[in-house]
């Protein structure tokens, strides 16, 4: 019985430094890069559904569901790598007939998020494609993990975001 205990205690002792290694930074470039990003939904901070960027136009909105179950539509790739002080490099992305490139940076500490010098070509009019460009452009925050991305952007006085999947 002895000798139980003193290999339980000998065990626990062995585990503290790997526990006390253990940090709360994301590993940002496993989240970001290699990947093809696919928008899943947007919606209202703190809910799990579309938001209603339609205003009951069911029409539009069957319309805007059609394009996004489109297998090259709203996507986005983050390529990049690590200095000193922040994770990224530049991106690509696609809402339906219009491109925008820019750069990101993020901080695996506090989850910060910006995308810059932001360039489009095309024109959309569908309000889902106008909206998740403005996500992008106006993005803050992030959270997630390398399966699933969530990019938060303040649209006026409400706080959205973007969920993803990996394409």
């Amino acid at each position: 019985m002895k000798m139980k205990k003193k290999l339980t205690y000998l065990l626990l002792l062995l585990l503290l430094p790997l526990l006390g290694g253990c940090d709360n930074e994301d590993n940002v470039l496993e989240i970001f890069t290699g990947k093809t990003w696919k928008l899943t939904y947007i919606a209202l901070e703190g809910q799990h559904q579309m938001f209603d960027f339609w205003n009951n136009d069911t029409n539009a909105a069957q319309r805007s569901m059609q394009l996004l179950e489109q297998d090259a539509t709203f996507t986005v790739e983050f390529n990049g790598g690590e200095t000193a002080e922040y994770v990224g490099g530049d991106f690509e992305a696609l809402a339906v007939n219009r491109s925008a490139t820019g750069t990101w940076a993020a901080n695996g500490a506090t989850r910060e998020l910006s995308l810059h010098d932001i360039r489009t070509s095309g024109s959309d009019t569908d309000v889902l494609a106008r909206a998740f460009l403005t996500g992008l452009t106006n993005a803050i925050r992030y959270s997630g993990d390398s399966q699933n991305l969530y990019i938060y952007y303040e649209d006026g006085q409400t706080t959205k975001y973007m969920a993803f999947h990996v394409k």
